[in-house]
């Protein structure tokens, strides 16, 4: 008979063997056979910079650049930590920001690749479309991170995002954000399934008012995915239901709704539905009911100006310019990431106008006004690189497009932007679906739970600081050596720490939160001061400019005169504000001036080298496995111990 002693000795040894595999296997960096999104830890790996590595021929790359309005498709190969694939499609994107940068001195867009648009059974580990944005009119790079960060924490369903440094053709073109594209991959990820019916709405139906039960009158409503049954959907139901009192539990998800929101206000994300524009949304029908999916968030943390869609804060009710200092109209798209623009919209039609030299944005800035001239020896972006070029390279200038935090994060109006009445340019009652919620006196009571659970858990200046100290560490070398970045460095770092910092946004905030929670701060609201949709209006001081111009909801910017000159918000930079000794320093580059230097070590492109690493962590079907593993050797443990005693 087997002893005791050397029965227990060999199933400690055997749980010691587990314990080791389950802990140390996932870390070794080797490839599972395939887990179908496995493109979630291989691709946006958080803990390092992608790299993002294009080949393109250069006749077509430059045309690209050229002509990067008609965001034509082009054929290319791509390497993504090693992992190339090869005949994928590549384009510009954007709209409205994609015109800006056009008609600028710049021509770093944000660019889309499509895995399978040339072979419909081609993947990046399960990933068919990846956005890579070019943080434009974010000088910190991190607000659109930050607010993902920040969905996934109240457990919405969220893109897949992390830093990507890309480069062209052996050309360097900078950090970049990599976004999952929202499409049938991501719903079958998050979902389990992508036979519903995904809608990204924008413009005329956005704002989800009832017109009528007849699908075909919300022409703005977007739908992306299962077109051919589209008279099966229940979207006209669901508007039904939250317009004019129906059973919207039937129809919504309400529970994630309501957190989306307050996630939504919380961080003050006005480029919007909440906002004048009611688009950057997605909704998915899944059997009937309608779920919410963030979308576009680089003008969140105020940055979209509460009380009207300008940017920076400042007094609600006065006119400012956009994000982009840009005039979009109703059922304008700031970016159809999804559907290639193989034709362009003809004159007359929605997007179709041409921007003229002397309308908004139609021109370039001059020598001597802001943004107009080259930038000095001594001046922000304007020190030499080790070739003697321009640091700013094809940026030719200090591209500030008024979108830097230094002048607008601690805006009085965003830090207490309303939760109560969460809209800005428009009013409660034109957005249905918010309204429905709010005005039900226990979903609310949710909903300022979930901004409670914010205020004191993640839009905390602790939380985001760790954060952005996180981020800083990582991206700083990369920053540095960007060469088609918009900002400057200072202006990167103003942003990670200090008095005009996102962590002292977040502790403002979450403070305003908690004090109009319980009723110590009142935020008054009206109609005027959330009607009122900002824009440029030719003055820099827009504070002290009386003449200001009312935008309603249906604007048409082909309606300006021909001579309307939108000001460009000047660079307010102030040094001193930035964090002591700069933490550009710890990562071997100069936070501040010197030649442009590669980080080493931090996985930098290097051409050839490099395997897809996976990100530490145990996926489903490792705990599953494990799991299972374990039971059965306790189980024969504790059979083991009772044929001992029976054998006695």
């Amino acid at each position: 008979m087997i002893k005791n002693r050397i029965v227990y000795t060999s199933m400690a040894i055997l749980l010691l063997l587990f314990g080791v595999m389950v802990a140390v296997l996932p870390n070794l960096g080797i490839e599972t056979k395939n887990t179908e999104y496995s493109y979630e830890t291989l691709v946006f790996n958080k803990s390092k910079v992608t790299t993002v590595d294009i080949e393109i021929p250069q006749e077509d790359w430059e045309d690209m650049l050229e002509n990067a309005a008609d965001e034509e498709l082009k054929q290319a190969n791509i390497t993504i930590n090693g992992k190339t694939i090869e005949n994928v499609a590549i384009r510009t994107k954007g709209n409205l920001s994609l015109r800006s940068v056009v008609n600028s001195d710049s021509d770093r867009y944000s660019l889309k690749v499509d895995f399978d648009y040339y072979d419909d059974t081609q993947s990046l580990y399960g990933l068919k479309k990846l956005n890579l944005n070019n943080n434009y009119s974010d000088s910190t790079l991190m607000r659109e991170y930050l607010s993902y960060e920040l969905m996934e924490k109240m457990g919405l369903p969220t893109p897949a995002h992390s830093y990507m440094y890309v480069t062209v053709n052996g050309e360097e073109r900078g950090l970049y954000l990599g976004v999952e594209a929202v499409d049938e991959t991501f719903l079958a990820n998050n979902y389990g399934t992508n036979d519903g019916f995904l809608f990204k709405p924008d413009g005329t139906g956005s704002d989800l008012k009832y017109i009528s039960d007849n699908i075909a009158d919300y022409t703005g409503i977007g739908l992306k995915t299962n077109e051919d049954n589209i008279e099966d959907s229940k979207l006209t139901d669901m508007l039904d239901a939250i317009n004019n009192g129906g059973d919207i539990e039937q129809y919504i998800d309400v529970d994630e709704m309501l957190r989306y929101f307050a996630v939504n206000t919380a961080l003050v994300n006005l480029d919007s539905y909440q906002g004048n524009m009611k688009h950057n949304y997605y909704l998915y029908e899944n059997n009937g009911v309608f779920s919410i999916i963030p979308w576009d968030y680089n003008m969140s943390f105020g940055g979209f100006g509460a009380g009207g869609g300008g940017m920076g804060g400042g007094n609600p009710n006065q006119m400012r310019g956009n994000a982009n200092n840009e005039l979009p109209a109703d059922g304008q798209t700031e970016e159809n990431a999804d559907t290639p623009a193989m034709k362009q919209p003809q004159e007359g039609q929605p997007n179709g106008e041409q921007l003229q030299e002397g309308q908004p944005n139609g021109g370039q800035p001059q020598e001597g006004q802001s943004n107009g001239g080259q930038p000095q020896e001594g001046q922000p972006n304007g020190e030499q690189s080790q070739d003697g070029q321009q640091n700013a390279n094809r940026n030719k200038g200090n591209f500030d497009m008024g979108g830097g935090m230094s002048s607008n994060l601690m805006a009085d109006s965003a830090i207490n932007f309303s939760i109560t009445t969460p809209v800005s340019g428009t009013t409660l009652e034109d957005r249905p679906l918010l309204n429905a919620l709010l005005s039900n006196e226990t979903y609310r009571a949710k909903y300022e739970s979930y901004l409670e659970q914010l205020a004191t858990t993640y839009l905390t200046e602790d939380y985001i600081q760790s954060i952005t100290n996180n981020l800083a560490m990582l991206l700083t070398s990369y920053e540095e050596a960007d060469p088609t970045k918009f900002y400057t460095t200072e202006q990167f770092l103003e942003g990670v720490s200090g008095d005009n910092s996102l962590p002292e946004f977040a502790k403002q905030r979450s403070a305003s939160i908690l004090k109009q929670l319980s009723g110590e701060l009142v935020v008054e609201t009206s109609a005027t001061a959330q009607g009122n949709m900002g824009m440029p209006n030719g003055d820099t001081n827009n504070e002290a400019n009386g003449n200001q111009m009312q935008m309603p909801d249906d604007f048409d910017p082909s309606q300006l005169p021909e001579d309307f000159d939108p000001s460009q918000l000047p660079a307010d930079f102030d040094p001193s504000q930035m964090p002591e000794g700069g933490m550009g320093n710890e990562q071997g580059g100069k936070a501040n001036g010197g030649p442009m230097q590669r980080p080493d070590g931090m996985g930098f492109p290097n051409q050839g080298n490099g395997q897809a690493t996976q990100e530490t962590g145990i996926d489903k079907s490792t705990v599953l496995t494990a799991t299972a593993t374990f039971s059965f050797l306790v189980a024969a443990l504790l059979f083991v111990f009772r044929f001992n005693r029976r054998g006695r």
